[in-house]
C-alpha cells in the first residue's frame, strides 16, 4: 500500500473520530444528525441505562457531539447536547434548572428521600407549598394554612384561626382569643371554666 495513502487515511479517521453537529430526525432512541452538509445514517444515543436509568426526550434542532470510534461511521454513537443560540444556558449559571415541556416522573422502587438545607417550593398554577426549615405552608389565593412547630394557623380571606398554646378567632378588625378556656355544652346549656356570668339567651 502506498505509504502517502495510508497517512492520508489515518488523517481522514482521526478527523471523522468527533464529529459536531444538529439532530434532524428522531427514531426512539436513534437519531439521525446534520454535520455541515453531510447527514449520518441512523446513530444511538448516549444515555444512563442499569439498574439506575434516566431518560430525557430527545428534541429536533439539538447540537450534539458525533463519535465515530476508529473514524467508522457505522459505529457512531451521539452524546448530547451542546448549548448554542437557541438552546441557550440559563442566566444564572450557578443555579440548576430543569426546562421541559414533558411530564417528569420520577420512580424510586424503594422509596423517595429527599433533603433539603434550606427551603423547598412548589407552585403549580397559584397555588403554593413552600417548606421552610422551621415552618410550612400551603397557600392558594386568599386561602392560607401555615404550620410551624407549636401552631397551625388556618385563614381564608380576613378570618383565620391559630391553634396554639391557645384558639385565637379573628374575622376582620374582630377577635377572640380563647387561652385555657374549656366550652362545653351540656343539657342546652353552656358553661365554662374557669366560670364566667351566664345570662339568659346564652353566655
Amino acid at each position: 500500500m502506498d505509504n502517502s495513502f495510508a497517512f492520508s487515511e489515518v488523517v481522514r479517521k482521526l478527523a471523522n473520530i468527533i464529529r459536531l453537529g444538529k439532530i434532524i430526525e428522531i427514531d426512539k432512541d436513534q437519531v439521525r444528525v446534520e454535520i455541515g452538509r453531510a447527514k449520518t445514517g441512523w446513530l444511538p444515543i448516549v444515555s444512563t441505562a442499569g439498574n439506575v436509568s434516566c431518560w430525557i426526550p430527545i428534541t429536533v434542532g439539538e447540537q450534539v457531539a458525533v463519535f465515530f470510534p476508529y473514524g467508522e461511521s457505522a459505529q457512531g454513537f451521539v452524546l448530547r447536547a451542546i448549548h448554542y443560540n437557541e438552546y441557550k444556558i440559563p442566566k444564572n449559571t450557578q443555579n440548576v434548572e430543569v426546562k421541559t415541556p414533558f411530564l417528569i416522573k420520577i420512580k424510586g422502587e424503594n422509596g423517595l428521600n429527599s433533603e433539603f438545607d434550606k427551603n423547598f417550593s412548589v407552585k403549580v398554577g397559584s397555588a403554593t407549598i413552600n417548606l421552610g426549615e422551621n415552618s410550612i405552608q400551603i397557600k392558594n389565593g386568599s386561602s392560607t394554612i401555615s404550620l410551624s412547630d407549636n401552631s397551625i394557623t388556618l385563614q381564608a380571606g380576613s378570618s383565620s384561626v391559630t391553634i396554639g398554646g391557645s384558639i385565637s378567632l379573628t374575622n376582620g378588625g374582630s377577635s377572640i382569643d380563647i387561652g385555657s378556656m374549656l366550652i362545653s355544652l351540656v343539657s342546652g346549656d353552656i358553661t365554662t371554666s374557669p366560670p364566667m356570668c351566664k345570662c339568659n339567651g346564652g353566655v
